[in-house]
């Protein structure tokens, strides 16, 4: 897919933007607009001008209360999202809701979705609807399969300004909006940031008048107020910044009971003198929990949640948060955003959010509701370091602790008195809950990297449990951490009774891996000493009660600097050793800098994808019958901010890494196939098992080759040292590409197949003869005979041979006497850009 997100500022800026990225301006896409406080015939002007340029566009949005743009807040913008796809459709629609029950707008929704299912929808709703919780409710029980993602619209409370929603020209204040993503194999990761922690017992709400709640637990809901909070007054306050300020019921939502956490706001309204929901209603007899608003909480929820976003393929990943959180917390709305900046997140303020949480679509308030869709593996790496300064986020605690205070000097009644005492005993637990484990109750890397400031650790030693996937497919993840519990206690038991055992700390990485850190206090003699005694009794850890054993791989790690990156490190590339005793140190006397370098090159490749800086490069092959080169092949080259070219062997195995690949491939591809179209001349382009494996990589190139003039010249070389799981896949690939004209090579022949039925079954067009056997023919007795086999089959198989690395005249000496078809090497071309090719 293609995603441009911008400041929308003219037509003419927005034409650029588009061209920066290729959007096909004929093609089908889904632009999402959030008006910032704009006015409506604003609105209708920028969406003529969207449509002018993207005819078949769907475009929908809705008015917001600020915008959120690559990671930074904007107030008054407008903020625009184009997503163009290679293989979903996209429904959209609108429906008013004046008149009508939240079951009869479901089901006009259901009508205009028709037979198809969604996979994941976009839903804004106009802000005076106060049935949206009800109808996200049906939602649930009518359309089980869709998640949605969005909120209510937002404007300044405070300000004539009514909020409204729009689906290209219509613009409506009492509708919803909607956009299906219809694809049964996107990527779609939901998550919610709800950061509220509950501080009492339940209550009910016994009777409600709309968005008003009459009485709570048989007693007036203005006089259960004053109970519970010791709120002596009841105001009202019209601005947003006068009720995060002023309003101290705003520091205590009502957590729904059964709701994992989701919550709803209180207010009062003085023209009414009730107490009164924000922009929605709750049924009678409603269950719930006072609780308070924790950073800490916030932090925790954020780290966990990068967590998650580091594992799933995102592409576009996109938030809707509360109005509230840019507001209270020293605006938590910004700093929660700094470990997706490098993302380039984007966002909107809404008045209530809507999202997946746990198993079901809920309407939150208060919240921030992410949102990430991929139709490939593209992933976003969030920046962990912020961390480092964010758990020291307590600046609302200070406020928390003196509005405490202040309640308990006054007269207060008893369950008041409760209240405020849970509340400060519940906040040192949210800090506690902050820096551990939830399953172990060990520290967690948050907690050692807070550590390791005091402590300077420098050694270290990874505890990975080799057996973990199997654990689990037998167990069930619960069953698992009950063992992940249960082995954790018992080298807690021995820890403790460890020689200097106050200098020793263990923590978690994950569900799979501990690590025992120390410091220069502890000697390099004796840290070894105690691992190794670790060792001999936990390197198998039986466990009768569920007859398992889990087996242990110890991995040491010294270094003064990026420790814990360097034992991550040391995971990965230690995984094909046959041992469970490994001294890193011992086997990498590079890893100093293998870090720095990785991280150079990753910085590469981000800048290469990001400024289209993936360069075909070609290599001419000669024909030995006409002696001229009427053949190219394409290689991949990377370019950096310096000018700088990189080859594959410095970027490919970290392109593959760190998921980056497949945009290398398809950028790839399609540069060299639109080079090439029409050409006179044949050129090859390398793919991989990924390549051809791979969904979206493999229709993006049947779809680019259904809009070639000419696909006769085009030469896939397959490679041949590549092993796919699948010969069914890779088959139907080439039958298809076939139909194009497309011809086949397997390249690098002669050290990976072994399978020579396999290979004639592909009936290659050429086979290119591994370099490494061509340039040894004159030393090497058995690479000739390999040689002469190779040519020998390609006679049986009429498929035209190639010799790869024909260094000099003498190589190309031999590759005549052996009557090979093609030469290609250095001794005829050297791999130049397509500006330095003579194609005539």
């Amino acid at each position: 897919m293609l995603n441009l997100q911008l400041l929308f500022e003219s037509k003419q800026q927005f034409q650029i933007e588009l061209d920066k990225i290729n959007i096909n301006t004929d093609s089908p896409c889904l632009v999402r607009v959030y008006a910032c406080n704009k006015e409506e015939n604003e609105i209708a002007d920028v969406v003529n001008d969207i449509e002018s340029i993207l005819s078949k566009s769907k475009i929908i949005g809705c008015s917001t209360s600020g915008v959120i743009y690559k990671g930074k807040q904007y107030e008054d913008h407008i903020l625009v999202i184009i997503e163009q796809f290679r293989e979903t459709d996209v429904i959209t629609g609108l429906v008013e809701y004046t008149n009508k029950t939240p079951r009869e707008v479901v089901l006009e929704m259901k009508e205009i979705l028709g037979s198809v299912k969604g996979k994941a929808m976009h839903i804004f709703s106009g802000a005076q609807w106060i049935e949206i919780t009800e109808c996200v409710e049906l939602i649930n029980q009518i359309l089980p399969d869709l998640k949605l993602t969005g909120g209510i619209a937002g404007g300044e409370i405070g300000h004539d300004k009514i909020p409204f929603v729009f689906e290209s020209s219509k613009i409506r204040k009492e509708g919803i909006v909607f956009a299906a993503y219809i694809n049964d194999d996107m990527n779609i990761f939901c998550d919610a940031n709800i950061s509220h922690e509950p501080i009492s017992s339940v209550y009910s709400i016994d009777s409600v008048d709309g968005c008003y709640l009459k009485s709570i637990e048989k007693t007036p809901a203005t006089d259960w107020c004053f109970e519970q909070f010791g709120i002596e007054k009841l105001e009202e306050y019209r601005f947003w910044q006068q009720i995060v300020e002023n309003d101290e019921l705003t520091k205590f939502p009502l957590i729904l009971e059964g709701h994992h956490g989701v919550s709803r706001f209180l207010h009062y309204d003085s023209t009414k003198g009730k107490m009164s929901l924000y922009q929605m209603k709750l049924p009678e007899n409603t269950k719930f929990r006072i609780g308070y608003v924790s950073p800490t909480r916030c932090v925790k929820e954020c780290h966990d949640i990068c967590v998650r976003i580091a594992k799933e393929p995102i592409e576009s990943l996109f938030c809707y948060t509360c109005v509230f959180r840019k507001l209270y917390l020293e605006n938590c709305a910004e700093w929660e955003l700094k470990p997706f900046a490098s993302a380039n997140i984007s966002g909107a303020f809404m008045l209530g959010e809507i999202g997946w949480n746990v198993d079901r679509n809920e309407v939150f308030n208060g919240s921030c509701v992410y949102f990430g869709i991929s139709e490939e593996e593209s992933y976003i790496t969030p920046d962990f370091s912020v961390f480092n300064d964010l758990y020291r986020v307590h600046t609302d605690d200070d406020k928390l602790v003196n509005f405490v205070l202040k309640k308990q000097s006054l007269a207060m009644t008893h369950e008041n008195q409760l209240l405020m005492d849970k509340l400060l005993d519940q906040q040192e637990k949210s800090k506690q809950q902050l820096f551990q484990d939830s399953i172990t109750g060990l520290g967690n890397t948050l907690k050692y990297t807070n550590d390791k400031k005091e402590m300077h650790f420098n050694k270290m030693c990874l505890i990975q449990i080799e057996n973990f996937n199997l654990l689990v497919s037998r167990l069930g993840q619960e069953g698992y951490h009950e063992l992940l519990k249960d082995a954790t206690r018992k080298l807690h038991h021995y820890l403790v009774c460890l020689e200097d055992a106050e200098k020793f700390n263990y923590y978690i990485l994950n569900d799979s891996t501990l690590f025992i850190a120390a410091g220069s206090m502890v000697t390099k003699e004796l840290f070894i000493k105690h691992i190794d005694y670790i060792y001999d009794h936990f390197q198998t850890m039986h466990f009768d009660a569920v007859n398992e054993v889990l087996i242990n791989r110890f991995i040491i790690v010294n270094a003064d600097k990026n420790l814990l990156e360097t034992g991550i490190l040391a995971l990965k590339e230690c995984q094909s050793l046959q041992t469970h005793y490994v001294d890193y140190n011992e086997i990498d006397e590079n890893r100093g800098n293998s870090l720095e370098k990785e991280e150079e090159i990753l910085n590469v490749l981000n800048y290469a994808i990001d400024t289209d800086n993936i360069i075909p490069y070609f290599q001419g092959i000669h024909d030995n019958k006409h002696q001229c080169i009427n053949k190219f092949e394409a290689l991949m080259r990377i370019v950096d901010e310096d000018g700088n070219v990189y080859v594959p062997s410095q970027f490919m195995d970290i392109a593959k890494k760190y998921h980056l690949y497949s945009k290398l491939s398809i950028s790839m591809i399609e540069k060299v196939l639109t080079l090439f179209d029409g050409s006179n001349f044949e050129v090859s382009i390398n793919l991989s098992a990924y390549d051809i494996s791979y969904r979206s990589v493999n229709e993006f190139i049947l779809q680019k080759l259904s809009k070639m003039k000419d696909c006769k010249n085009f030469v896939f070389e397959i490679l041949e040292d590549e092993s796919f799981k699948d010969m069914e896949v890779l088959r139907k690939f080439l039958k298809e590409v076939r139909k194009f004209g497309v011809k086949i090579a397997i390249d690098d022949f002669g050290i990976g197949y072994s399978n020579f039925m396999a290979i004639a079954q592909m009936a290659p067009d050429y086979i290119k003869i591994d370099g490494s056997i061509v340039k040894n023919i004159q030393r090497d007795e058995l690479c000739k005979k390999v040689l002469e086999n190779i040519v020998f089959l390609g006679k049986q198989l009429n498929v035209e041979i190639i010799a790869e690395f024909v260094e000099d005249l003498i190589i190309q000496e031999e590759v005549i006497k052996h009557k090979i078809q093609y030469s290609q090497g250095y001794c005829f071309s050297k791999p130049v850009p397509f500006a330095h090719l003579t194609l005539s």
